[in-house]
């Protein structure tokens, strides 16, 4: 492989507001150049069912677009599809296990994103994380090119963060 990648993980307690501003900064970020964007997971636990919910950047750039994005976050039916979608073995994914381990950490409400990109640092989605009361709990440089490549870091940095 080229030049190493970096593995940031974000953590969001229960009760972060999103409002779209995650969405936007993974858009510019696939848009600007500054930082390529090279995967990507968002997973979170339904406030009132607990219900698990998560999307890849495989399932939500199916299309060409960040139309699934924007149902995760708007549409609970359209967001339990989704995670249907990502759960399923599919090109580019990440694996269930891997997920299921990451959202095993999760209290209700709660969310993790991980990131993994080449480039100058995120600006934009650190802004937008922020905004959303986040906090980065992990910033690894890495020799991957998907998160399936970091399972067993992934999973560490998950457990480690339920700590704090």
């Amino acid at each position: 492989m080229s030049a190493l990648a970096r593995l940031r993980v974000y953590r969001f307690e229960p009760g972060a507001v999103f409002e779209g501003g995650l969405v936007g900064a993974v858009e510019r970020m696939q848009l600007s150049g500054d930082a390529k964007l090279l995967d990507a997971l968002f997973v979170t636990h339904d406030a009132s069912s607990g219900a698990l919910a998560a999307v890849d950047l495989a399932t939500a750039g199916t299309d060409g677009t960040f139309a699934s994005m924007l149902d995760f976050r708007l549409d609970a039916r359209r967001r339990r599809a989704i995670t249907e979608r990502t759960l399923a073995e599919h090109p580019g994914g990440v694996p269930r296990p891997l997920i299921e381990a990451i959202a095993a950490t999760l209290d209700a409400d709660a969310a993790m994103f991980a990131v993994l990109h080449t480039g100058s640092a995120p600006t934009a989605l650190d802004d937008a994380v922020a905004r959303c009361d986040g906090r980065l709990t992990a910033d690894h440089a890495v020799d991957a090119r998907a998160l399936a490549q970091v399972d067993s870091q992934l999973r560490a940095i998950a457990v480690s963060a339920t700590a704090r």
